[in-house]
Formats: structure tokens, C-alpha cells, sequence
């Protein structure tokens, strides 16, 4: 996204305006945590009022790009590694409540909402395969890879016509071009933890 479709060109005396700008606001204060800085500690290195960089956070107020530059300059950082789309803004923490929950063929996906542009075809999930629960071939994309371990519980792993019995602490990798199966065969509950990745 241009940066002049984010910011505004005209600045009143305190450095910002009145247009606002959730999505500038919303992209400093991720990166500004991402960079271990407090609120405080940034505005005293650009030489902003914690006030002023708060509302511009909270996207009540719309930074000039003068503005915005002096202010992500002291994290350090240029206006283009701002606003590049290859910047990683993804958070290092995510709460139980906020992982995608998913319900499908009696598996209960609990997924890491990863958001990284470069990291398109990233999935990574805890799977709770109820009894007799089965998931084919057909549930992921077919290119890249598939790994994983079991937490808790059995499960088979039908891999091109082998069948493997795995256990806690057991763990599997493999091309997802090739033929295969989770099947949950006993009474009981099995979690897995999964991540697959393209090529």
C-alpha cells in the first residue's frame, strides 16, 4: 500500500493531524513491541509527547510522513522497512483465545494464525483426533511437507500402503505429494502437534 494512501501530507503545529490512521497506528505499535520498546522509552527517543504517540497508536491521530519518519527512525527503522510488506509484524505470543479454532471430520484444529507474507502455506496446529477420527490426503495442499509429534494418545499414520503405529513422543515427516492417512483407531483422544510448509 502507498505510504500516501496512509498518511496525510499536511501536519498541524503539534506534528500530527485529525485523519485517522488505524492501520499506521496499528503497524507502530506492533512494531515497537516486536522491538522490546515501551510507549515511553520511543517517544523520548524521537523527541514526541507519549501522549501524542499513544493517540497516533490508538489511530485517533494520523501522523505527517515528516512525523511517522522521526518517530520510526529512534526504533530504528526506515519508512520502507515500515511499510514493506515483507516486514514481519506477526506477534511472538499468542493466547489460547486467539489461536483459529476449526471443528471438521471429528479433528478439533487449534491453529496459529500466521500472518507473514512469506510465510504463505505455513500451518501449524495442535489436532485432537477423537476416537475413529480419520483425515486423508485430501485435507492439506499438496505440495510442500508435513511434520509433527504425538502429545497425547495413539494414532496411525497410513503413509503409501505402510501402516505406522505412533505413540507419545513419536513423530512423522513427510512430502505431502505422496498418498496419506491419520486414522484415530482406539477409544480414546489423541493430540497431535502439526506444521506444514510449501516448497
Amino acid at each position: 500500500m502507498p505510504i500516501s494512501n496512509l498518511l496525510s501530507e499536511q501536519a498541524t503545529p503539534d506534528g500530527v493531524d485529525t485523519g485517522c490512521s488505524e492501520t499506521v497506528g496499528t503497524r507502530l505499535q506492533t512494531v515497537r513491541k516486536i522491538h522490546g520498546l515501551s510507549q515511553r522509552e520511543l517517544a523520548r527517543r524521537a523527541e514526541v509527547t507519549n501522549s501524542t504517540l499513544s493517540m497516533i497508536e490508538q489511530g485517533k491521530v494520523s501522523p505527517s510522513i515528516a512525523s511517522l519518519e522521526k518517530i520510526v527512525n529512534a526504533i530504528p527503522m526506515s519508512l520502507q522497512e515500515f511499510f514493506s510488506d515483507s516486514l514481519d509484524i506477526t506477534p511472538p505470543v499468542f493466547r489460547y483465545d486467539q489461536l483459529v479454532h476449526v471443528e471438521k471430520d471429528a479433528v478439533d484444529y487449534r491453529v496459529l494464525p500466521i500472518n507473514r507474507s512469506d510465510n504463505k502455506g505455513v500451518f501449524l496446529a495442535q489436532q485432537v483426533y477423537s476416537p475413529g477420527a480419520k483425515v486423508t490426503s485430501e485435507w492439506m495442499v499438496k505440495n510442500g511437507y508435513v511434520g509433527g509429534m504425538v502429545i497425547d494418545g495413539q494414532i496411525e499414520l497410513h503413509l503409501e500402503g505402510t501402516v505406522y503405529e505412533l505413540k507419545p513422543g513419536d513423530g512423522f515427516y513427510f512430502s505431502l505429494l505422496r498418498s496419506h492417512s491419520f486414522l484415530n483407531a482406539t477409544d480414546k483422544d489423541c493430540t497431535v502437534v502439526c506444521v506444514s510448509f510449501g516448497d
